[in-house]
């Protein structure tokens, strides 16, 4: 991989974008649980890309850095420092002499009344020739924690339930002892939260730091769907680029086209009058104004520009060629 800085970050904050502790797995048929949620298409062509292809600015490193920091740091408070916290928000003496952080089984089976926190647990669990694994963020008294460090916007219009949902599924099927309750919470630390915002509209997150929980497919649907998962991987692993499947709008994420009507034509270049995502109402409008134009902005594949596989896809080069 060449990593470039052209975007002249400081020295000293490069070095810490660019520093990665996270244990990767290095093993034949071993697949993550976000290995399992990347569309097929990916999983298997991100693999055969040229080192020689993969360049990246230091840049690109920031929302990962900003993630990493947010997880490092609370997951050093919960190991050793989070008495005092817990005495702020008013806990007794009894409950903080209750919290065991990552407790053996030992020690679970010694303190029934014990408070059982764990953090950044991996598990691998066999299918068959491949090895399933992936390490969850936080459980806290049976119930799993993600921690997203995220735009406001991703709260008013991302859609990602689906994959919350099968994420969390998968590590309570890897953990069944430690995540006991059916759901997964997901809690975000928005970086660019406005109060302004807040105030003015009712979409956008009311506080800084929200959640929402997300109900769990029940061990034996999510084992189906990882199997199924599996036998695609497996079919396709080996198979030319033009025979695996191509990723569907939704794995694309997709945007909606958008019909922007300008009611001065000469005047393009700043905020269309009126915008619409159907090109007949669209039109429909023009004709009843009896003039302006229509300038149609096309769908865009966002996770594209993501994708580990870009370098070498056919379907991306299709798309973005159209």
């Amino acid at each position: 991989m060449t990593i470039t800085n052209n975007s002249g970050i400081p020295l000293a904050l490069a070095v810490w974008l660019l520093h990665d502790d996270y244990d990767y797995i290095n093993e034949p048929n071993y697949v993550s649980a976000t290995g399992l949620l990347e569309p097929v298409r990916q999983h298997i062509l991100s693999k055969r890309v040229p080192r020689e292809m993969v360049a990246e600015d230091v840049e690109d490193f920031v929302a990962r850095g900003l993630g990493n920091s947010l997880h490092s740091a609370i997951e050093r408070v919960w190991i050793d420092q989070y008495a005092i916290p817990l005495k702020k928000l008013g806990y007794p003496q009894s409950v903080i002499d209750a919290v065991l952080v990552n407790p053996t089984e030992q020690q679970v089976k010694d303190n029934p009344d014990g408070i059982f926190v764990y953090l950044e647990q991996r598990e691998k669990r066999k299918l068959g020739k491949y090895t399933i694994g992936g390490k969850f963020d936080l459980v806290l008294e049976g119930i799993l924690h993600d921690f997203k460090s995220t735009s406001a916007y991703s709260w008013v219009y991302g859609n990602r339930a689906e994959d919350f949902i099968l994420q969390g599924s998968i590590y309570r099927w890897l953990n069944p002892k430690k995540i006991t309750s059916d759901y997964i919470r997901i809690c975000y630390i928005f970086t660019d939260w406005q109060k302004a915002q807040a105030l003015s509209n009712p979409n956008y997150p009311a506080k800084r730091v929200e959640q929402q929980d997300y109900p769990l497919q029940e061990p034996l649907q999510i084992e189906e769907w990882i199997k199924n998962r599996i036998a695609l991987i497996e079919r396709y692993k080996d198979a030319d680029d033009d025979d695996i499947p191509e990723c569907t709008p939704e794995e694309l994420w997709m945007s909606e086209p958008k019909y922007k009507y300008y009611a001065d034509p000469n005047k393009t270049s700043g905020r269309s009058t009126k915008n619409f995502t159907d090109a007949a109402k669209a039109r429909e409008h023009q004709s009843k104004a009896g003039k302006g134009i229509i300038i149609t902005e096309h769908a865009v594949p966002k996770r594209c520009g993501y994708c580990a596989a870009a370098p070498i896809c056919k379907q991306r080069e299709r798309l973005f060629n159209d």
